[in-house]
């Protein structure tokens, strides 16, 4: 007859602490992937739209601060004290769009290398009141994006035989997150700025408000 040494009360109660602590965990596990992961992946793609469009800004910063005066996208003729012509320079917008395109993108990779996403650790409980406690935690983004830039033209009345022209870029950035989580959704983020302005005097000419494609 074999017999079975009975466990003694410390050890039976050992067990059971384990048992609820495995079970506490397994709930903690699910409750984080049903309730807690959708939040965390909306606080991450509202982190990297914001991300690209501070890096559009810095392309465009970086554009500014290397041309300056030298930003010119067109030329005005003149012919006795009216203006004649208005020229685009198409080599040079597309130097531009190309420019600000492989900047922002380098911009993006950087700003997520050394910046990041970072979430607070009250996020995680998914609970209201405990948003934004605690400390961060960071997170590892990859992504790959789609950078695209057009230029535009708008005229302005500025007075008595006065004109401003104004010529502006808007930079549209198609961020693709997959990573973590799994998120696998698109961001969609548009930013224009204005890169040059001219006061004209004279009469303006027809003139298509579109520069570039």
């Amino acid at each position: 007859m074999v017999c079975r040494k009975k466990l003694s009360p410390v050890r039976r109660k050992i067990r059971r602490t384990i048992a609820v602590v495995l079970a506490v965990l397994i709930l903690l596990t699910v409750y984080f992937e049903i309730a807690v992961k959708e939040q965390l992946s909306d606080i991450i793609v509202r982190d990297m739209q914001t991300l690209s469009e501070t890096a559009v800004t810095q392309a465009v910063d970086d554009l500014l601060n290397e041309q300056g005066e030298n930003v010119k996208t067109c030329d005005i003729a003149y012919d006795n004290g009216s203006v004649a012509a208005i020229t685009t320079d198409s080599a040079y917008i597309n130097s531009v769009k190309t420019y600000i395109t492989q900047r922002a993108q380098e911009r993006i990779d950087e700003l997520s290398r050394s910046q990041g996403i970072a979430v607070r650790l009250g996020n995680f409980s998914g609970l209201v009141f405990l948003s934004n406690f605690g400390p961060d935690i960071p997170f590892s983004v990859e992504s790959s994006q789609t950078v695209s830039c057009e230029f535009q033209s708008a005229f302005e009345s500025a007075g008595v035989n006065q004109t401003v022209h104004h010529i502006t870029i808007t930079v549209t950035v198609e961020l693709l997150i997959y990573s973590p989580f799994r998120i696998g959704e698109t961001v969609t983020s548009r930013s224009a700025f204005e890169i040059a302005q001219t006061v004209i005097v004279g009469t303006v000419p027809s003139y298509s408000g579109v520069i570039g494609y």
